[in-house]
């Protein structure tokens, strides 16, 4: 090398680490092969938001089949019942837990709901009852269905509250 002309380099010229030339042929659809790689990468698809702040119209809660649910396990458990002060207890239980499974199988996304019974008896007076929360009241909701027979009074409610 003892003239100024500078050698170039060819890809034939690489010598492996056992001292060989190697040489490597790429396939011939390589070129479309990288294509649709950048196709299917992060890099080509749209960023989308992760979080969710407010559910999508077909999730929302759904109060007509809730309203169902309540008003079937009310008739099933209390119709053609006397007002009986010992089983109260086990109704009450019993008529939450089924509900409670019922909405679950629903399955509307991200709400937790709550399941409230209240059962008396009817003597002829009157009940006031009141309920406060501190919820959003674009995405909470609540329905309550009221049952009653000659000795019950049952009312049910069900609160939902979306997870953010």
């Amino acid at each position: 090398m003892s003239d100024n002309k500078e050698e170039t380099v060819e890809p034939d010229d690489a010598v492996s680490a056992t001292g060989s030339h190697t040489t490597t042929t790429l396939p011939s659809a390589f070129p479309s092969m990288i294509d649709e790689i950048k196709q299917l990468s992060h890099e080509s698809i749209a960023p989308q938001n992760s979080y969710q702040i407010k559910p999508d119209f077909q999730d929302i809660f759904k109060e007509v089949p809730v309203k169902d649910i309540i008003r079937n396990v009310q008739t099933s458990t209390l119709g053609g019942k006397n007002y009986d002060a010992d089983n109260v207890k086990n109704w009450t239980i019993k008529m939450a837990n089924e509900i409670n499974e019922k909405v679950r199988d629903i399955a509307m996304k991200r709400y937790r709901h709550i399941v409230q019974v209240v059962i008396g008896e009817r003597k002829g007076q009157g009940v006031k009852s009141g309920v406060r929360c501190i919820w959003d009241p674009e995405t909470d909701s609540c329905c309550s269905e009221i049952f009653m027979n000659d000795t019950i009074f049952c009312v049910v409610t069900v609160f939902a509250v979306f997870l953010y």
